[in-house]
């Protein structure tokens, strides 16, 4: 029976050192990124040729560089990286700075030749995220708005203009415009309603004409769960121009405009027009209409993409660098005026030094607006002199009279 239990204890041990051995060399996963904000650990170094300032301030740019290089590599798909490489990196050599929230140099060293530095940043997802939808790079489809089209189309012999809409009973079959105007969204990933499942007589109470005024658009969307509508109009006309006795000319014009069903806001707006020649003055008609459809489509799907980023995009956080002599006995007054601006949901302290302090503030405008809203600001002991406005970064000096 001993002998058996020490067998068993033998094996128990052997499997624990095996089960501790394994634990010892895993090394943990790390948690997915938030696409929000990224924070970033970044080392960079810079040669020191005369002056130790200007290596610092190199280093500290390789640094904040390499940090939303990283937040892109983890945002966007390695293939549309690959594709984009060019746009993107453009993008952020030419806009580092409005990505940039607060950074913090953790440590510096100082060599004989080199000055190294390991920086701390945070970068705005969100801000990048808008701007690559306005370069034409959908980083994430589960924020794209759900569109509701209503493009009322009437061809060179139609008598009135047709739309799916209509109260009459009628099959909608003149869609030459509407489906080049939506194939760009569709392209992209964008949610389209499909307007064949609205059941018929769901608008009938609101008395719809072909043109639509904005309220009523707004409500139609609204109706469909449509987080923006685009209305407007496709029609052709039959232009005096031949060639010889058969073949016909035909201008056709879109316009369209793009509204936030939440809001009643216009965010888009375009109009393309286009000629074509044809024999038939139905072929001419989808020919031309589709023409000026797919221009239009292309034209508002880049609007739309980037006004409905920013549409979504959470107050912004900018960063006020204060600097000058002694700040820090005037800084509780400056912090009590910056809190009364309307606004301003929050600041922190992200530096301080006697003659440097760093707050991130909440503000639900632009930057510029909050340095001419703090220009207005009387203080009694000092004046301040704003020297540089960036997209989400004030740099002031604190001067005491």
């Amino acid at each position: 029976m001993n002998r058996i239990f020490k067998n068993h204890l033998l094996m128990i041990n052997y499997i624990f050192f095996i089960i501790l051995f394994c634990l010892f060399f895993t090394r943990p996963c790390p948690a997915a990124p938030e696409t929000d904000t990224l924070h970033v650990l970044a080392m960079g170094d810079s040669r020191i040729y005369t002056d130790i300032l200007a290596a610092r301030s190199a280093a500290v740019t390789e640094c904040l560089q390499t940090a939303v290089e990283e937040m892109a590599i983890t945002m966007v798909p390695a293939d549309i990286l690959t594709q984009k490489f060019e746009l993107i990196s453009n993008l952020i050599s030419a806009r580092r700075n409005e990505y940039i929230t607060t950074y913090k140099v953790l440590k510096e060293i100082n060599t004989e030749k080199n000055y190294q530095v390991l920086v701390q940043v945070t970068v705005s997802g969100a801000k990048l995220t808008a701007d690559l939808a306005e370069a034409g790079v959908i980083v994430s489809t589960q924020e794209l708005p759900v569109l509701l089209f209503l493009i009322s189309e009437q061809q060179a012999d139609d008598i009135a203009p047709q739309y799916w809409w209509r109260k009459e009973k009628s099959v909608f079959q003149a869609n030459a415009a509407g489906a080049a105007l939506t194939a760009p969204f569709k392209a992209k990933a964008f949610p389209v309603i499909d307007t064949e499942t609205v059941p018929m007589g769901f608008f009938d109470d609101l008395a719809l004409s072909a043109r639509l005024t904005d309220d009523e658009a707004v409500e139609t969307g609204r109706r469909l769960n449509a987080d923006i509508v685009v209305t407007g109009s496709a029609v052709v006309r039959e232009m005096a121009n031949r060639m010889g006795a058969s073949v016909l000319t035909f201008q056709g014009t879109v316009s369209a405009r793009a509204l936030i069903t939440e809001t009643g806001e216009q965010i888009a707006e375009t109009t393309a027009a286009k000629t074509r020649g044809s024999r038939d003055i139905a072929a001419g008609s989808n020919d031309v209409l589709s023409a000026a459809g797919a221009e239009a489509g292309e034209s508002l799907s880049a609007q739309i993409t980037a006004a409905w980023y920013k549409h979504i995009l959470p107050p912004g956080e900018i960063t006020l660098r204060i600097a000058g002599n002694d700040i820090l006995p005037h800084l509780v007054l400056f912090r009590n005026e910056l809190e009364k601006i309307e606004g301003v949901t929050g600041q922190q302290t992200r530096e301080m030094t006697p003659d440097e302090a760093v707050l991130a503030v909440q503000y639900n405008s632009t930057a510029q607006a909050l340095a001419d809203a703090l220009l207005l600001k009387t203080f009694d002991a000092f004046g301040i002199s704003i020297h540089e406005i960036t997209h989400n970064a004030i740099v002031i000096e604190l001067a005491v009279e």
